[in-house]
């Protein structure tokens, strides 16, 4: 059948007799074939059966859509070239069900492509949405020549970044590699002055063997320098060398700190004068030290032999449980081997726990705080909980029976509470409370807040501070 032709009567469509008609539910035919369908009583569409209910072909509407694809069938047949293949006037192909006849619709409803008698037979406009192919290719180039335009856009504007940070990052790495370049001169120059230093150190400790263990805190220091030195020729981009600079930096400032207070102690030393205690029948010495106008007395946990032209201070000229005065503790605190200060504490003899800590600060009864490490932190204070036995051990239990919960004082920056009433532990409060008063007081520090200050910042944990050394200041 002709896509042209009435599909009853096989004659083609025109604008008289065979002028198409269209039925309600879409189907078209001629109006002959229609009025003698209802000369006979027939009013269903022939193909779909369904009922329109006219007396006459006349009543039902001129197929205005058959008309228009006869116009433009006739158009486009006198236009149509030879060949089968895609033209110019939207034709993609032939139609696979009515051979021989050009594609030139696509059924939106379907998604499929059909031609004009598919669009009459299968797909009638009343139920499909139907477009030309020519209005889709055209639409579908405007799609793609908007969609090419803004990807050309965002390649353009992407070129544009990346050429910005390509030039910010090489301005950036110049920079750091400048930066790299004068910390290396500066690393090279200190690493030449703690050598100095070592060689001053070496020569006058070499008499010394009483402080091998500084020599060997010199070996220590040297290695870590020279680790230090190698992670830094390692670093392979400026972030690594900038760390690994400020962490030279930090370890060669303690270095430096650490040798002058090796230095101080060398000096300080030249001093004939020895402490001397005797309890239990066991006599403890050790050589007293004069700096800047102060007499200190080291702890007795390791004894020094005094020469026989030393002059001997003994346990009575200490006064150490004066029940009328106080006596001054000091305490060196370090972190990891490197020195953070000195602390002097005036504490309370005639308290028992002020005597307490006085016995474990001198080690008189050879229990010591030296060697003792802090053991816990608040936002207000800290604690140490055990102190050092004769055979290395830790232990917190308390030296004397006389320990009571007694004595309270204030809380307040600075002051020294025992932790329990009955154990050695002590808080040190570095900042003021809230709570008015507390048990156990027995002590304030003088000097050396900043040094707690920096041992509980966020630089070291706790547990990495340790007192190196302890003792008594005597009264002048």
């Amino acid at each position: 059948m002709d896509k042209y032709e009435c599909s009853i009567c096989d004659n083609t469509f025109d604008d008289a007799a065979c002028r198409p008609r269209a039925l309600p539910c879409g189907h078209g035919f001629c109006t002959q074939c229609i009025a003698a369908c209802i000369s006979k009583g027939n009013r269903a569409c022939p193909i779909c059966r369904e009922e329109h209910g006219a007396n006459s072909a006349n009543e039902l509407p001129v197929s205005f859509l058959l008309e228009g694809l006869l116009q433009k069938g006739a158009t486009s047949s006198s236009q149509q070239p030879e060949t089968n293949s895609s033209n110019e006037n939207g034709s993609v192909g032939m139609c696979s069900k009515h051979k021989g006849i050009p594609l030139y619709f696509i059924c939106k409803s379907h998604y499929a492509k059909i031609c004009h008698s598919c669009a009459v037979l299968d797909h009638p406009p009343a139920s499909c949405n139907l477009i030309s192919l020519d209005d889709e290719i055209k639409a579908k180039r405007q799609e793609q020549v908007a969609t090419a335009q803004k990807l050309n856009l965002i390649l353009k504007d992407t070129e544009n970044d990346l050429e910005m940070l390509f030039h910010s990052n090489i301005d950036h790495i110049t920079e750091k590699n400048k930066e790299k370049q004068n910390l290396e001169k500066e690393v090279e120059s200190l690493l030449q002055k703690i050598e100095q230093i070592q060689q001053e150190v070496m020569r006058e400790v070499k008499s010394q063997g009483e402080i091998k263990d500084g020599i060997h805190n010199c070996q220590m220091k040297q290695k870590s320098i020279d680790t230090m030195k190698n992670n830094l020729n390692a670093a392979t981009n400026y972030e690594n060398i900038v760390h690994e600079c400020n962490i030279a930096t930090t370890k060669i400032l303690q270095a430096q700190k650490w040798e002058e207070t090796l230095k101080k102690e060398l000096n300080v030393r030249k001093n004939d004068k020895y402490a001397q205690l005797e309890r239990d029948g066991i006599v403890r010495s050790c050589q007293i030290i004069r700096e800047g106008g102060k007499t200190f007395v080291p702890n007795l946990s390791k004894e020094v032999k005094p020469p026989s032209s030393a002059k001997l201070i003994k346990q009575a000229e200490l006064r150490l449980t004066s029940t009328t005065s106080t006596t001054t503790v000091w305490m060196d605190l370090s972190a990891l081997g490197c020195s953070l200060g000195r602390v002097r504490i005036s504490v309370m003899g005639n308290r028992p726990h002020g005597q307490q800590f006085i016995m474990l600060s001198l080690a008189t009864d050879g229990p010591t705080f030296k060697g003792a490490t802090f053991g816990g932190k608040t936002n207000t204070c800290i604690a140490l909980y055990d102190y050092v036995t004769e055979k290395g051990s830790l232990a917190r239990d308390g030296l004397l029976t006389t320990l009571k919960k007694e004595h309270y004082g204030k809380v307040s920056r600075g002051r020294i509470f025992a932790a329990w009433y009955n154990k050695s532990s002590f808080v040190l409060f570095l900042n003021d409370s809230d709570k008015s008063e507390y048990p156990g007081y027995f002590g304030d520090i003088i000097t050396g807040m900043e040094v707690l200050d920096k041992a509980t910042s966020d630089e070291y944990n706790i547990k990495d501070i340790t007192i190196s050394d302890c003792g008594i200041l005597l009264d002048e």
